[in-house]
């Protein structure tokens, strides 16, 4: 009776024994031995490679690895031992048994050995190589075998062991087992590293990365090998193609943020960095893919929070960045070709529940990728094989989404393989366990073809060889059959499926509420940015959507460097806010109750600006009119007038700050202090009588005049008769503003007690005195240091 498939907390175990088999699997050091410490063995024991990977009816196995002295003292006589047995493990359990070391299901096979060197010195390594002759061990019918080698000791006995898996491939059509459909997605993702400022990223971490024998150099060199052959599904997050175009031309390694301008160090054009970005694009021309929101942001911790406008933007965003650098469509919708993956996504560590699904929906998503953790069989018993990895679930928009499940198992011992400083027997290991895993799937029911989701961590770092090697695998095994993503989501009526679990999955990785907090206020800030921008600039939205990055899940340093980040870009923001500013006089009197405020708005941004300035009086005063919209071009200021009125003397305050066209309040404002006073009042009053003092003198005059007028008398008697000056005599003189008396027949007299302040008119100007007081006035009340009654 084969025993259930791997799942519930047996799950948990897998990644535990992966890591095992790179190491000491089993120690059995006898406690006499000089040379061993109390449970540990003197030796390591590894094994390197299974060539070939699986067995074949009539076709000799090599078993080979090293064997190091761990010890300080010489081992002599030291040998390898193979152990296996005739009979396959029977699930997917068994085997996870038998790498724990839990059973025991292999004994020697006699001939199967090999003598080491006669002496192996301290810290010394000695590779091994083992034959098995098909008649050793007689394997019979498809499945996987347990394999193991244990270094022995004449005098100690066992020093340690070391288990693998054999798989057995019988080649006989009418007792193979249907091939399973295979689908690995292959990740090309990154932390996000776009500095806020043009052409610049936060640190230079890519260009190792992206040069030959980085990380990303070694996905990309194995997915283009095998991205047909393999019917590779490529998730690719569009930051890692903005960041690496950013590389292709001259950057900054942006180091401090000041002032809103980013300093650092100047790199040139990166060769690897435009090799790499080429080589995607033909790499992927015409095969599947999908891409992430923009910088793969946290779907779900989005989701908790209520953040949906954040990953609806970082949808947009990511599918306009990826579809201009590769140079195809992805804002499109999902139902075109079998490339076309515009509905897919991938949820960080494959875990969604219902609001994340309901979320993904209703932004075009009608295909995701979970892990089977997520979702697992509901049916009790359990059944006892691998159920497929396509199902649905309701996502609260529309019809079923469609959901595939990568296999939790496949997905430990892939991340196993997590370090590219790893040995060749962790490669190995990892590689021999999929190959075992894949077989054991296809033997569970080898009558019924069912498929198979792999996805490695996104950033994925394995050691240099392996990603080729498990994808070679996947197209040499004849149990397997490579397909696409959109091949399994297009499959109507799969077979093997079974009812399943509602998904309520919550990761305790989501990034938290601490750094999405710090995500909302730049949000903010990019908005008032973008708001008065001409020409907005999408890259400042792209800073919010790094700073909401599922590559700083967790509680250590990555969640650390994330924040760091996010307070490189608010420096940033802030500064450019502050580089728009409204300038006004601390103090201002008024001349009586009216007047007008000047306003300077000084725009020191790089780029024009779109932006109103609004007057917020304090009670007792309004403001006439608002100004405008107004354009300011970059490097410029604006002097604006603001006409107020205040309804009593006194102090008043008038706030005065810049909206967007939007209504939205900028942060620069002033305060303006405001003295309402009487000197208007005071000095139309005073004008006012004055005038009337001047015209009454003018008019009093003149009376006086008239009065005084010459008249006639008889035969020239009369008040003017009399003799006349000695024409020899000299001219008498005059007193200054007078006639000569008697002159023109008028008699002027001196009136010492007349006013001296009398306005004349100007006989060529024809202008009467009243008229020439009048201007008099009127420039007095005009002359510096008097108000303006008008």
């Amino acid at each position: 009776m084969p025993r259930p498939p791997l799942t519930g907390c047996a799950a948990l175990a897998v990644a535990a024994s992966v890591l095992a088999l790179a190491g000491l699997a089993g120690s059995r050091s006898p406690a006499s031995a000089a040379t061993a410490q109390p449970g540990r063995s003197p030796v390591s024991l590894a094994i390197t490679s299974v060539s070939p990977t699986y067995a074949r009816p009539g076709q000799k196995v090599t078993v080979s690895g090293t064997l190091t002295n761990i010890s300080h003292t010489s081992l002599q006589g030291l040998s390898v031992q193979l152990s296996s047995s005739s009979v396959p493990l029977l699930s997917r359990i068994g085997l996870q048994e038998y790498a724990d070391g839990s059973v025991q299901d292999a004994a020697p096979i006699p001939g199967a050995s090999t003598d080491l060197p006669a002496t192996l010195a301290p810290r010394a390594t000695v590779s091994w190589s083992v034959a098995l002759r098909p008649s050793q061990v007689p394997l019979t019918g498809f499945g996987v075998y347990p394999l193991a080698a244990e270094a022995d000791s004449p005098v100690f006995g066992s020093l340690a062991e070391q288990r693998t898996f054999l798989p057995f491939w019988p080649g006989n059509r009418a007792s193979d087992p249907q091939p399973q459909q295979i689908a690995w997605v292959w990740p090309l993702t990154d932390q996000p590293r776009l500095a806020p400022c043009a052409g610049g990223l936060v640190n230079n971490g890519l260009a190792a990365s992206l040069a030959s024998g980085g990380r990303l150099s070694g996905q990309l060199e194995a997915g283009s090998q095998y991205a047909g052959s393999a019917s590779l599904t490529w998730a690719i997050d569009p930051a890692l193609l903005a960041d690496v175009a950013t590389m292709t031309k001259p950057y900054q390694v942006v180091t401090t943020v000041r002032n809103g301008a980013c300093q650092g160090k100047k790199q040139p054009a990166s060769q690897a960095a435009a090799a790499w970005l080429a080589g995607l694009k033909s790499a992927t021309a015409g095969q599947p893919v999908f891409v992430t929101p923009y910088a793969d942001v946290d779907i779900a911790a989005l989701t908790r929070y209520g953040m949906n406008g954040d990953l609806t933007r970082a949808f947009s965003e990511g599918r306009q960045v990826a579809s201009s650098l590769l140079g195809r469509d992805f804002t499109g919708v999902a139902g075109g070709s079998s490339t076309d993956l515009a509905g897919t996504a991938w949820p960080a560590d494959g875990i969604a529940n219902y609001g994340v699904l309901e979320n993904l929906a209703a932004n075009g998503i009608n295909t995701v990728v979970l892990d089977s953790s997520t979702m697992p069989p509901s049916s009790s018993p359990q059944p006892d094989f691998t159920p497929s990895a396509q199902t649905t679930t309701p996502d609260g928009e529309g019809p079923d989404l469609k959901v595939l499940l990568s296999d939790h198992t496949l997905t430990q011992i892939v991340a196993s393989a997590g370090s590219a400083s790893g040995s060749k027997a962790q490669a190995f290991a990892v590689q021999q366990r999929y190959l075992a895993e894949t077989a054991m799937i296809a033997a569970e029911e080898p009558s019924v073809a069912r498929s198979i989701v792999v996805t490695p961590p996104r950033r994925w770092d394995p050691p240099a060889g392996l990603a080729g090697d498990l994808l070679q695998e996947t197209v040499s095994a004849p149990w397997l059959q490579p397909v696409s993503l959109a091949q399994l989501a297009a499959v109507q009526h799969p077979a093997g499926q079974v009812k399943r679990q509602a998904p309520h999955a919550v990761s305790q990785a989501e990034i938290g509420r601490s750094l999405l907090g710090q995500a909302r206020q730049l949000g903010q800030q990019v908005k008032l940015l973008q708001d008065i921008q001409r020409s907005p600039d999408p890259g400042l939205g792209y800073t919010v959507a790094a700073v909401e990055s599922a590559a700083w899940r967790g509680s250590g340093s990555a969640a650390e460097q994330g924040s760091d980040q996010a307070q490189q870009y608010a420096q940033y923001l802030s500064g450019q806010e502050s580089r728009l500013t409204v300038i006004g006089p601390d103090r201002i009197t008024l001349a009586g109750l009216k007047g007008a405020v000047p306003v300077s708005i000084y725009n020191r941004l790089g780029y024009p600006v779109k932006v109103m300035l609004e007057a917020i009086p304090s009670s007792g005063l309004t403001v006439k009119t608002q100004p405008s919209l107004m354009v300011i071009p970059p490097g410029q200021q604006v002097i604006k007038k603001v006409e107020v009125a205040a309804a009593t003397v006194g102090p008043a305050t008038l706030r005065l700050r810049l909206l967007t066209p939007q209504g939205m309040p900028f942060p620069s404002q002033t305060t303006v202090i405001l003295q309402a006073t009487h000197y208007g009042t005071l000095a139309l009053v005073i004008i006012g009588t004055a005038l009337g003092v001047f015209i009454l003198t003018v008019v009093t005059r003149a009376v006086r005049r008239r009065r005084a007028a010459p008249r006639e008398g008889p035969s020239g008697s009369g008040p003017g008769s009399g003799p006349g000056p000695d024409p020899g005599s000299a001219p008498q003189p005059q007193p200054a503003g007078r006639a000569p008396e008697g002159a023109g027949g008028h008699d002027w007299r001196d009136d010492r007690g007349e006013a001296d302040n009398v306005v004349t008119g100007d006989p060529a100007s024809g202008h009467s005195p009243a008229h020439d007081a009048a201007e008099e006035i009127d420039d007095y009340a005009w002359a510096p240091g008097w108000a303006d009654p008008r």
